[in-house]
């Protein structure tokens, strides 16, 4: 009888104890992590069809030219839909479909295959969780990159076709727009653009400011930078390894058909890191057309310049159209 009532009291003491305890431990890690949202590609059709995003989207055949270019967006670091969504109607207001996507937390590290594998139901236009992208099988695709967020999001795609063995799927990509981008960031570039982009921990919120985040990032990027950069002038072969910039260049085969926007007065970016890349390309025997804006800041060409930029990318897409028709 004792031992039945020292069994009950365990019981109860456990009862009591267990949640509480459990409790307590989920309340210290969330406080100690931060909430990153998952990339969420959007599908965004001419006004006459619609405009609604893939979780919801079954389209029919008939409702679309399915060989009409489809835009992919990649946005820029600390984006948000919002800001896209002119963007988008640039293109739907002319009879294109778009799909969006917004990379998050943008690193100074090569990508891995994590965007990529998001990307990938328009490639393989596949009905899957991300929505139902059957009618894009037999669309060119053209990317609209901002900023080396989006040139992070295209080299994943690249990762990702390494990983799956399906490289045929890069030659669906007829076409390549570059808006202020590429170029190798500074130190306090690329840490402005990983804080904007990264959620902050919940515990270091109140004790490290935004403005705090971005000056030690900035001194550590900076050291790196110091380290990297004589490594890479001396053992060219390791600059692939060590920098987006040089990644995107060494290797991969992008499209023929390139344009690229940016300016002079971007504070973010270097013309000259854009005009060197642009000239490689034609090294390699690119079809390019660049546009220097002169006084715009960073993505913001189309704000300053609504009219060149819009005319800019229309053209260039149209052309793409009319050469894969």
């Amino acid at each position: 009888m004792i031992a039945s009532t020292v069994r009950s009291v365990v019981l109860c003491v456990t009862r009591r104890k267990l949640p509480t305890a459990t409790i307590s431990r989920v309340a210290n890690r969330n406080y100690f992590t931060r909430h990153v949202p998952e990339p969420k590609m959007m599908i965004h059709l001419p006004k006459t069809e619609g405009d609604v995003s893939c979780e919801s989207l079954v389209l029919k055949e008939a409702t679309v030219d399915e060989k009409k270019p489809v835009i992919l967006i990649l946005a820029w670091a600390g984006a948000d839909q919002r800001h896209v969504d002119k963007y988008v109607d640039m293109y739907t207001n002319e009879g294109f479909r778009v799909v969006s996507l917004i990379p998050r937390c943008y690193h100074y590290r090569i990508p891995n295959s994590r965007v990529g594998f998001y990307m990938s139901p328009l490639f393989r236009a596949i009905d899957a969780k991300p929505g139902d992208f059957r009618t894009f099988a037999q669309c060119p695709i053209i990317i609209h990159s901002f900023s080396m967020n989006g040139v992070r999001g295209l080299i994943s795609f690249w990762k990702w076709t390494e990983a799956e063995e399906t490289p045929a799927l890069r030659d669906r990509i007829k076409g390549l727009i570059l808006d202020s981008a590429p170029a190798r960031p500074y130190g306090k570039q690329d840490a402005k653009a990983m804080v904007w982009s990264t959620p902050p921990i919940d515990a270091l919120e109140k004790v490290f400011s935004e403005k705090t985040r971005i000056s030690v990032l900035a001194s550590f990027l900076n050291l790196r930078a110091t380290l990297v950069i004589p490594l890479c002038a001396t053992v060219p072969f390791l600059r692939s390894f060590l920098s987006v910039y040089y990644y995107f260049l060494d290797k991969m085969d992008l499209p023929r058909d390139q344009l690229y926007l940016y300016s002079t007065a971007d504070k973010m970016i270097k013309a000259k890191h854009v005009e060197k890349f642009v000239g490689k390309q034609m090294e390699k025997g690119a079809n390019i057309t660049s546009i220097n804006f002169e006084d715009s800041e960073h993505v913001q060409h189309y704000r300053a310049h609504p009219e060149k930029y819009r005319e800019a990318c229309l053209n260039f897409v149209k052309h793409i159209e009319a050469s894969y028709k």
